[in-house]
C-alpha cells in the first residue's frame, strides 16, 4: 500500500526568547502543515508516502526538502517553481496562552500546483501508481476555483481507475470566500471519498451538525463507506459496513493539542492499511494522538 498526500506545508515563525528588542523581533523558524504532519506520522508507521505540493527555488525550499527526506518521505513529485518562496505564517501567543496567526500564503507555490492543465495531467499520471490519495479541506481551500475544479476531475478519473481517496475535512473558514462555496466543495469531495476523517467541531461550523451521528448520516448519504468522526478528548465515532462504533480516547492531560487530529489520522490509516479492524485502528489513532499532545509542537521526536 502506498499513499500520495496532497497539500501545503509552510514556514512557521514563532517569537524567540528576547521579544523586547526595539529594532528587531527574534524568531524561531520551523515548518507546519496538516497534511505534512500526517505524511510524517504515516512514514513512521511503515507506510510508503509521497508528498505532493509546490515549493520555490529558494534556500528555504531546499531546507524543507532536506527535512522531509530525512523522515523518509518521497519528494519526487514536489514541483519546484521559479522565482517563488514557500508560504509562511507567524504564531503569536497571548498572555492567557491563546494563539493567533498571521499568514503570508497568497499565490504560494502550493496554491498554484494545479493552475496549469498539462502539468496537472502529468502529475496525475504519476499518481496512478499509488493505492491511495490523501488530502484535506485545507488542501481544497488553497486552490483557485478553476484549479480546484481541475483537481476534482483528476480525482474522479483516478478513482474510476481503482484508486482510493481519503479526505480529512479540516475546515478553516478564513480560507474560503463563503460558507456556500466550502459546502459545495466538501459535498463534491465526499462523493469521491472512500475514507472520510471529519472532525465534529469542523462539521458543526460548516454544516450545522450537532452530533457525530448526524455527521455520519449525512456523509454516508454521499456514498462514503468508511467514516471516522473525531471528537477531541471524548473519542471518535466510526462507521463501517453499515455499523457504528464509539471508541473512547485515552485519558491524557494535553500540553499542546497541535496535530492531534493529523496524528490520529496517520495512525488510524496505517493500522487499516496493515489489516487492522476499524476499532483497533481507532485505538491506534488515539494512542498516537495522546502521545503527540503531551509535547510541544506538531512533530514529536521519533525516538
Amino acid at each position: 500500500m502506498s499513499v500520495a498526500v496532497i497539500g501545503e506545508c509552510m514556514l512557521e515563525l514563532t517569537h524567540g526568547d528576547n521579544v523586547n528588542t526595539k529594532r528587531s523581533l527574534p524568531m524561531n523558524m520551523s515548518y507546519g502543515g496538516d497534511t505534512l504532519n500526517t505524511a510524517i506520522y504515516l512514514c513512521r508507521n511503515d507506510v510508503e508516502v509521497s508528498y505532493v505540493t509546490g515549493l520555490g527555488d529558494d534556500i528555504m525550499s531546499d531546507w524543507l526538502l532536506d527535512e522531509w527526506r530525512a523522515e523518509a518521505i518521497d519528494c519526487s513529485l514536489i514541483s519546484r517553481m521559479p522565482n517563488s518562496v514557500p508560504g509562511m505564517y507567524m504564531i503569536n501567543v497571548a498572555e492567557d496562552g491563546e494563539r493567533s496567526f498571521l499568514y503570508w500564503r497568497k499565490n504560494s507555490p502550493a496554491s498554484r500546483l494545479f493552475d496549469d492543465a498539462e502539468h496537472a495531467d502529468r502529475l496525475f499520471r504519476s499518481l496512478r501508481k499509488f493505492s491511495h490519495i490523501y488530502l484535506s479541506g485545507i488542501s481544497l481551500a488553497i486552490y483557485p476555483a478553476t484549479s480546484r475544479a481541475r483537481l476534482f476531475d483528476l480525482l474522479a478519473a483516478y478513482r474510476n481507475e481503482g484508486g482510493k481517496l481519503i479526505f480529512d475535512g479540516n475546515y478553516r473558514p478564513n480560507l474560503w470566500p463563503s460558507v456556500a462555496m466550502a459546502q459545495q466543495a466538501y459535498v463534491q469531495m465526499y462523493r469521491l471519498t472512500d475514507i472520510a476523517l471529519p472532525t465534529l467541531e469542523d462539521e458543526a461550523m460548516l454544516f450545522g451538525f450537532d452530533t457525530a451521528e448526524q455527521v455520519i448520516t449525512a456523509t454516508a448519504k454521499h456514498g462514503v463507506p468508511e467514516i471516522v468522526v473525531k471528537m477531541g478528548g471524548e473519542g471518535c465515532l466510526a462507521f463501517y459496513n453499515e455499523e457504528s462504533s464509539f471508541v473512547s480516547a485515552m485519558p491524557t492531560t494535553p500540553v499542546d493539542t497541535t496535530a492531534a487530529g493529523d496524528s490520529f489520522n496517520a495512525a488510524y490509516l496505517a493500522a487499516r492499511l496493515h489489516g487492522s479492524t476499524v476499532v483497533d485502528a481507532c485505538n491506534a489513532g488515539h494512542a498516537l494522538a495522546s502521545q503527540v499532545i503531551q509535547h510541544r509542537g506538531a512533530i514529536i521526536s521519533a525516538n
